[in-house]
């Protein structure tokens, strides 16, 4: 019976194992293992991860599949952001996203390319007509890529719902994940948001791995109202990066307090990332602390369950468990114990320098300040709280307090350039400084009436920047009047060590090529296979222009067998 009984167990076992694979074969947009880079939810810079990076063994030109029948509701195709970008709406009304594409496939290239050499622009968005290009599941559709802002190549999957918000795939979709590995706290910290201690910072408290699965951090010693925060990450089977958790749930002796749930997370919401974490402590220690509380004027909804909007209150010489469970979207669960005594404390309160002009800022109000030269315009809601703000404009440097401040809405800087040439005040442009005052970065510039303008959502230092300097065009692989025939590209490095590129162009025999500059390596390529190039002799044209409008052109001959 025994035996009859494992043998049983292991028959079913292999159908589940089989059923898994079926399962991850038919749904897939990869037809290799996934294994991910990147999960839904974690904390990027000013954004939540919206989808799953999938690993493609770091190669380029996979195969890669519609997850479902539909059809193509959207293309993109950008420098920046996702790249080359595929987008399926499906029977059911959700739509899946492709993103850091290296091509599409062959009937979907053919449409793309038509359009970019009737527009003229490497960079296109559009929208086709339902079913104008249906796709079977299974299909192939594109081939994995590196393109807009990555870090290496993969490929980034969303699932969106009927009103475009995305959520998570690992949840709401039938993508196989092989995952037994339990979430893990790497550092805990809390705060203090006593009125009279609004100035302290976080308080670090060690953290002890009883288990896989169960931690026990060092008694915290306080009291009055504090905020609680972790970091904590995820690692899946096969892989050691770290990514991303799905769900915490704190409780203070046995009572839940708080819910947080990475599932569904809206566009117009993923902003607001910067106050679920401590903005200030991540750009001072490049740390992200999700906090366990919610503050005021947080309008995020990933919390449910919320008593006292998580914050804890401690009595002097009473003692509490409060306790933080972490789960990974498999159901993988771990466990940290934090022992709290009260304990009475006088901390005093921190004075502001009275060296420094500040100016105290109401949320719900507007302000312009003013400076010789400059002048900053702040509208009502930009930031999350009142506060108090630091602006000073020396030695040609505007200083709006530190980039320590997450802001709702951009603020906009004015620059007044009446002191300066003509003939130069085409070449400014407004320019961010490092922290160490050696590197600047252009800000996205404009004219106004008598200068130049520009928004941002970064406070900090800025300054006018000038930029005298044309692009700089150079062959790769190529000279003049050389016979190229075994090329299948045209490769050409092009660079800019002022405001950077705006634009570029590139002419075979006058007519217009379509171009792909790749941006981390700043190398245009043209394919031939475009079709354009017809003869022997051939005449190559290619304009570059930067930010501010100062322009390069280039110009030679190459020779090639002709059709």
């Amino acid at each position: 019976m025994r035996r009859e009984l494992i043998f049983i167990l292991l028959i079913s076992s292999s159908l589940i194992s089989q059923n898994n694979l079926l399962k991850q074969e038919k749904t897939n947009p990869l037809d290799i293992p996934i294994i991910l880079s990147g999960t839904y939810g974690e904390l990027r810079s000013n954004h939540f991860h919206s989808g799953i990076d999938i690993k493609t063994k770091g190669i380029q030109g996979l195969n890669v599949y519609s997850y479902a029948s539909g059809y193509v509701s959207r293309i993109k195709v950008s420098h920046g952001g996702y790249g080359k970008a595929l987008y399926i709406k499906h029977p059911d009304g959700n739509t899946t996203v492709y993103a850091h594409l290296k091509k599409f496939s062959s009937k979907i290239e053919e449409i793309v390319k038509s359009k970019q050499y009737k527009r003229e622009s490497y960079e296109i968005e559009f929208f086709p007509k339902e079913n104008e290009i249906s796709v079977l599941e299974n299909e192939i559709i594109a081939f994995s890529g590196n393109t807009g802002g990555t870090t290496g190549p993969h490929l980034h999957f969303e699932v969106r719902d009927k009103n475009q918000i995305p959520i998570n795939p690992l949840i709401n979709s039938s993508i196989y994940i092989e995952d037994d590995r339990t979430p893990f706290f790497k550092k805990l910290f809390y705060k203090s948001y006593d009125s009279n201690n609004v100035f302290d910072s976080q308080t670090e408290l060690k953290i002890n791995k009883i288990t896989s699965s169960l931690y026990v951090s060092d008694t915290l010693k306080s009291s009055g109202k504090i905020g609680i925060g972790i970091v904590a990450f995820d690692k899946h089977n096969r892989a050691n990066n770290s990514n991303g958790i799905f769900k915490i749930i704190t409780s203070l002796n046995n009572q839940n307090l708080l819910k947080i749930l990475f599932d569904s997370i809206s566009f117009d919401k993923t902003k607001h990332i910067n106050t679920f974490i401590d903005y200030s402590f991540f750009k001072n220690h490049k740390i992200r602390i999700q906090k366990l509380f919610i503050e005021e004027n947080n309008p995020l909804d990933l919390y449910s369950s919320n008593i006292n909007n998580g914050f804890i209150t401690i009595k002097n010489k009473e003692f509490y468990k409060y306790e933080v469970n972490i789960y990974d979207a498999n159901g993988n669960k771990s466990k940290l114990v934090v022992p709290i005594l009260g304990v009475k404390t006088n901390k005093p309160l921190k004075l502001v320098n009275n060296h420094v002009e500040l100016t105290y800022i109401e949320r719900d109000k507007k302000y312009e300040l003013e400076f010789n030269s400059v002048r900053v315009s702040i509208l009502e809601e930009t930031f999350y709280n009142n506060l108090l703000l630091e602006a000073k404009f020396e030695n040609d440097i505007l200083s709006i307090d530190k980039d320590t401040i997450p802001l709702l809405k951009p603020i906009t800087i004015y620059f007044n350039t009446d002191r300066y040439n003509d003939s130069i005040k085409n070449q400014l442009y407004i320019a961010k400084l490092s922290d160490n005052k050696k590197m600047t970065s252009y800000n996205y510039t404009t004219d106004f009436s008598n200068g130049k303008k520009s928004s941002t959502k970064s406070l900090g230092r800025y300054t006018l920047g000038i930029d005298t300097i044309n692009p700089s065009i150079s062959p790769i692989g190529f000279k003049e009047n050389d016979w190229i025939s075994n090329f299948s590209n045209l490769k050409i490095k092009v660079n800019d060590v002022g405001s950077g590129i705006r634009s570029y162009n590139g002419w075979i025999n006058n007519k217009w090529i379509l171009f792909e500059l790749n941006t981390k390596k700043g190398i245009l390529v043209y394919d031939f296979d475009d079709n354009i190039v017809r003869k022997a002799k051939n005449n190559l044209h290619i304009e570059i222009i930067d930010n501010v409008g100062n322009r390069t052109e280039y110009k030679t001959t190459f020779y090639r067998k002709s059709n």
